[in-house]
């Protein structure tokens, strides 16, 4: 009777150890993991000229920030590895990539439900000295949910004028946000970000916890 109880505990033991791995969440990011990874590890082509950064900080704000608000030390919103990548030119242009894992969906939900709602407050034409800048957002088919962003500048009375070299791809999927920005002109650097973001719709699933 008493091996049988054993026997039986160690079962239901291997089965919850089973189900806390398929259920547990990534807390960091493998190397080389993001797309352009392998390109800023390698550095610039032509120095002086063009600069690759990567960082693991999950202190930094995610790159497409509307309302340009500042970090204040680590957020409190659930997340648990980050890796951004940035890269500029003399051009001058420039580019960036970042993946956000949260601890759950939930959290990366709420993550993206604030950068939606910092869009529709600070999307508005603001005025900077002079200038007038907003941004126009349309809904992509990445993941469980994504947004294109393109930056527009606007005259005196509100009026969308020409697109400004401001570009990003912001998605989600499952307990993933991944954020792509260009800073260039035509619809090649947006037909290239939104492309970023679908590869790593999928990819993102290989990481455990991050897909339901």
């Amino acid at each position: 009777m008493i091996k049988k109880t054993v026997t039986v505990a160690l079962a239901i033991g291997t089965v919850l150890a089973g189900t806390s791995a398929a259920h547990a969440t990534a807390t960091r990011i493998p190397k080389y993991f993001l797309l352009t990874e392998r390109a800023a590890a390698a550095g610039a082509v032509v120095e002086g000229e063009e600069w690759w950064k990567i960082s693991d900080s999950l202190s930094r704000p995610l790159e497409f920030n509307p309302c340009r608000s500042k970090a204040k030390g680590k957020p409190r919103d659930g997340r648990v590895a980050m890796r951004t990548i940035t890269y500029l030119s003399s051009a001058p242009s420039g580019s960036s990539e970042q993946l956000v894992l949260y601890a759950n969906a939930r959290s990366a939900q709420a993550a993206f439900r604030k950068l939606r709602a910092d869009l529709a407050r600070c999307s508005k034409p603001a005025v900077v000295k002079r200038d007038r800048f907003g941004y126009v957002t349309k809904p992509l088919r990445v993941g469980d949910e994504a947004l294109s962003v393109a930056g527009h500048e606007y005259g005196p009375t509100g009026r969308r004028l020409s697109p400004s070299d401001d570009l990003a791809v912001v998605a989600r999927r499952g307990a993933a946000l991944f954020l792509y920005t260009a800073n260039a002109r035509g619809r090649g650097a947006k037909k290239e970000i939104t492309a970023q973001a679908g590869k790593m719709a999928k990819k993102v699933c290989g990481l455990p916890g991050v897909c339901p």
